[in-house]
């Protein structure tokens, strides 16, 4: 009935989209927060718009292989894939950013309950290990 990767393709595309949801609940969940000073800015607004965007765009590869059929024009295909790729580091960026800031001492009226794993994972993280899950995950995404 179905190929082993068109499974696999439909698992991440879930997970992907699910990982978008959790990213901007992160981001509104922050916003919600106004003693907080990060609640405000580019930050919150182009996170949330760019993780609705990552998920639409992992919800519609659910239900139709877009992003395969996509890839393979010429020129449309390597600019969607660099057009996505930028938007995913760019939501990594903002997540890494958002949870830096919020473990400084100054913000500790942004202390988010809920978020504890998202946030310990991403202090750790620096801006080169966001560009390598960015070109890992783009390439997943699109070869799968």
């Amino acid at each position: 009935m179905f190929s082993f990767f068109t499974i696999l393709r439909i698992i991440y595309s879930l997970v992907f989209a699910l990982m978008c949801m959790y990213f901007t609940q992160f981001i509104n969940a922050i916003e919600k927060k106004k003693k907080c000073s990060l609640s405000e800015g580019w930050r919150i607004t182009n996170g949330k718009l760019i993780g609705s965007l990552l998920m639409i765009v992992g919800i519609v590869n659910i239900f139709l292989p877009a992003n395969k059929f996509l890839s393979t024009l010429p020129i449309i295909g390597s600019s969607y894939i660099l057009l996505f790729a930028l938007a995913l580091f760019g939501e990594l960026f903002i997540i890494n950013r958002l949870s830096k800031n919020i473990d400084e001492s100054d913000n500790s009226k942004c202390k988010l309950k809920g978020f504890n794993t998202l946030i310990d994972f991403f202090i750790s993280k620096s801006i080169m290990e966001c560009i390598y899950y960015t070109i890992i995950i783009t390439i997943i995404f699109f070869y799968l």
